[in-house]
């Protein structure tokens, strides 16, 4: 994949500076496929348009912002064990476990960042954000505060789509904004203990 990948960007970039027009520059068949599979993995990575910022969100940024100046000092990872965060967290990941579409946009986002990376096997996202600067920390904490799982599959969706070129092209194991992308390792479910007898 990522020969392919570096394959098509030498490609275009030999055609731009030979000054070719785009009719003449015609990819060989064999060559469509991957860049049809590049095209959707680019636009299933890609971060949601920026909206137009509502008094909702206004308030959420306030909220957010207002709880790192009450907690100075504290790493992302600590403030979502803060009182005004934990019970909020738990309620949105109660939401996000019950909603069998969202689990699946970002369990996808992750297969594919593994594809990007040349990575075989399940893997699964290791998210560190003790290094988050203040403004991905107040973004991250929006989507906690608001309580709404949709915000926080937006948030994750967009840190790894952020990390793929990091990962991938990079050769980095953890992207600058604490993304990686692992190998899921969980061991296999306990096998059921047979039901107890009473000794005669």
């Amino acid at each position: 994949m990522k020969t392919t990948n570096t394959l098509l960007m030498m490609t275009a970039l030999a055609l731009a500076s030979c000054g070719k027009k785009p009719e003449a520059a015609k990819a060989p068949a064999s060559e469509a496929p991957a860049a049809k599979m590049e095209a959707e993995i680019a636009s299933a990575l890609a971060p949601a348009p920026a909206a137009v910022i509502s008094a909702a969100d206004e308030a959420l940024k306030n909220e957010a912002d207002g709880i790192i100046a009450q907690y100075p000092g504290k790493t992302a990872t600590e403030l979502l064990a803060t009182p005004e965060l934990k019970e909020k967290l738990a309620a949105a990941m109660k939401k996000l476990g019950e909603d069998p579409v969202l689990l699946k946009r970002v369990n996808s986002s992750v297969d594919l960042a593994a594809q990007i990376k040349g990575m075989e096997g399940a893997a699964k996202l290791d998210l560190d954000m003790k290094g988050y600067d203040k403004n991905r920390t107040s973004r991250m904490l929006q989507s906690v505060l608001s309580e709404d799982p949709q915000r926080i599959v937006d948030f994750l969706v967009s840190e790894i789509g952020e990390a793929s070129p990091d990962l991938s092209y990079g050769g980095m194991e953890r992207a600058p904004n604490g993304v990686a992308i692992v190998p899921n390792t969980l061991p296999a479910p306990a096998a059921a203990a047979p039901p107890a007898t009473d000794p005669e």
